[in-house]
């Protein structure tokens, strides 16, 4: 029996539309991706960043206040959630600091983990090397699960 496996998909806005391909490409395989950039994956509104624009500045905003937002705190709060439950967290390059602590908490939780992609030009984060594998592209994904699962499928343990 083929063991099912969830997923938490970490990015960034910017990079909607690849999430939400990769996520209906594993959804597609069986898996149960949480999909940050689909509503129907929710139970919080969506908080991408140009719904609040101003961005922190300190000569204006006290850290605090600014980040303490009640509806910022539940996206966190659900996306902590959503970690938790995962079997396997994929960080889809390029993104910011926001998607790698989602994906941090993840690795820090003993999750499976990817990183697919390239960051930026210039960008790089030796912390990618925590990954259990860095994939060249996000279609190489859903490959990389079918032919490094079979133990997590017999076993629900990953090799």
């Amino acid at each position: 029996m083929k063991r099912l496996l969830n997923i938490y998909i970490s990015s960034s806005w910017k990079n909607r539309e690849r999430v939400r391909d990769l996520a209906a490409q594993l959804s597609q395989n069986g898996h149960n991706v949480y999909d940050f950039t689909n509503p129907k994956c929710r139970k919080t509104p969506e908080m991408p960043p140009e719904r609040f624009p101003e961005q922190f500045d300190p000569d204006v905003h006290m850290y605090s206040q600014y980040i303490g937002r009640t509806e910022w705190k539940a996206v966190v709060d659900e996306n902590r959630s959503a970690i938790e439950r995962a079997d396997l967290i994929i960080l889809l390059l390029p993104c910011g600091n926001d998607a790698h602590a989602d994906w941090a908490l993840g690795v820090g939780m003993g999750k499976h983990s990817i990183v697919a992609g390239h960051p930026d030009k210039g960008d790089r984060s030796p912390v990618h090397l925590w990954a259990n594998a860095i994939l060249d592209s996000p279609d190489d994904v859903a490959g990389y699960i079918e032919n490094n699962f079979h133990e997590y499928a017999e076993t629900g343990e990953f090799k």
